[in-house]
Formats: structure tokens, C-alpha cells, sequence
């Protein structure tokens, strides 16, 4: 696992200048994202549910694939309501060997879930997390930063992502401006959580968009951020692995 005042693999792997080829692709994200607000948009003029919305981004965006295997399954955190859901769905997705490592993401969930899944048989060598991250921002970023190095040394690891189905989409979107490859791997919401998420879900998801979040980090990005993790880390002791 990184020490926290090592150089940031992300501060490395950024640092050079965007080639033509990762302009264009900035250019072609840019214009999706425009495209994502004017859908909104046009959502909210007509009256229309976020829920639809919703719906069709996971459609287009974080559409899962049940065949497919990856370096690392990454289960984001939402709170102790829903723990026990994504730590089965993590689970069973490495007893069926999609994937050698598990790492948890996430300031509240990230310790339980390590607890739990190593409680029911998964090996203290294939999962890790950190408690670090405070947004899904935050969770792509110390997931990059603190990824063990068999999964992080890849050019572009590949990761099973697990979250609930409302924030699939813009999880997926985040994560893959970081350079994961995403394979989505939602996790049913009940009514409550559609109740009590979707409209927040909604506006976020419009902040982001709005706000540059969704495009690929810049390299001052990564240096307030890494500058950030260099004295949050030993502050909070928020790397996690089991001994």
C-alpha cells in the first residue's frame, strides 16, 4: 500500500501534458456532458421525473455485463442501511472468480464492509479500502491512489463497480474519467432509497456536470487532491487492510 507522502501514482500518471488523442476525448466528454444538461434541463421544463432520467442513464451508460471479469471489484459506501447489500454482491462476485481483490471505498462504510466480508471467508490478502474519500469524486480519485499495485500498475484497470442503481451513472461516469475501465454492477435501491435519494441524485448529478466533475481530472486537480491525501492520511489513519 502507498505511503502517504510518496509521489501520487495520479500525480505521475497525469502530469504529463494531455496528448492529442486525450484532448479529443476531453473535447467528445465535454459534449456529452453538454448534451446530459440540456436533457435535464428539457426533464425539468416539461415536467417529466427525475426517475426517467435515472433510468435512461443506466441504460446508456452503466449498462452491466454478467459475463465479463475484471483486476479489482470496487464497492462504493452509502451508508449502514445498505452495507449488507453491496457487501453480498461484492462478495459473490469473487467466489465467482470475476476478480482477485476487493477494495472498499468510502469514509463511513469502507471498515464494516472489510469486517464483514473477511468474517465470511474472504481471504485478508484480497481486499483493502480506504475511509479517506467524503464524495464519489473522492472515491475514484484514493481508489486510484491507494488501488494495491498488481491492479493499479495496469495502463488502465478494469473494475467491477458496485453501488446502488441510482448512482450507477454518475459513479460510472467518474470513475471512467480517472481511466478505469468500468464494468457497472448496480445494486437493486428499494422504494425508501429511490424515496429518499432520487432528487438529491438528480441536482448532484447536474452539479457535476455543470461543475467539470464528470471530465477528466486536470493536473491541478490531482495536486490539490494529493497535496489534501498527503496530510488527511496519517490524520485519520484511513488506509485499510487487514493485518
Amino acid at each position: 500500500m502507498p505511503c502517504p507522502n510518496c509521489p501520487s501514482r495520479s500525480v505521475i500518471k497525469h502530469g504529463a501534458q494531455l496528448s492529442s488523442s486525450q484532448t479529443g476525448q476531453k473535447t467528445v466528454t465535454r459534449r456529452s456532458h453538454k448534451a446530459l444538461w440540456w436533457a435535464a434541463s428539457a426533464l425539468v421544463i416539461l415536467g417529466l421525473s427525475p426517475w426517467w432520467l435515472n433510468k435512461v442513464l443506466q441504460m446508456s451508460i452503466a449498462r452491466p455485463d454478467p459475463s465479463a471479469s475484471a483486476d479489482a471489484i470496487v464497492v462504493l459506501g452509502r451508508g449502514p442501511d445498505y452495507t449488507k447489500y453491496r457487501t453480498d454482491a461484492a462478495i459473490q462476485l469473487w467466489n465467482a472468480g470475476k476478480a482477485p481483490h476487493i477494495f472498499i471505498s468510502g469514509i463511513l462504510d469502507a471498515p464494516v464492509i472489510i469486517e464483514l466480508a473477511t468474517n465470511r471467508g474472504i481471504p485478508a490478502v484480497s481486499i483493502s479500502g480506504e475511509s479517506c474519500s467524503r464524495s464519489t469524486w473522492e472515491n475514484a480519485f484514493y481508489s486510484e491512489l491507494l488501488m494495491p499495485n498488481q491492479v493499479a500498475s495496469s495502463p488502465k484497470p478494469t473494475i467491477l463497480l458496485i453501488t446502488d442503481e441510482l448512482h450507477i451513472a454518475r459513479a460510472t461516469l467518474i470513475f471512467r474519467s480517472f481511466g478505469f475501465e468500468v464494468i457497472p454492477h448496480p445494486v437493486k435501491a428499494d422504494f425508501s432509497m429511490w424515496r429518499e435519494h432520487i432528487f438529491r441524485e438528480f441536482f448532484v448529478l447536474i452539479y457535476y456536470a455543470v461543475s467539470g466533475r464528470l471530465q477528466p481530472p486536470t493536473n491541478e486537480d490531482y495536486q490539490m487532491a494529493t497535496t489534501d491525501a498527503q496530510s488527511r492520511i496519517p490524520r485519520r489513519q484511513c488506509i485499510l487492510a487487514q493485518e
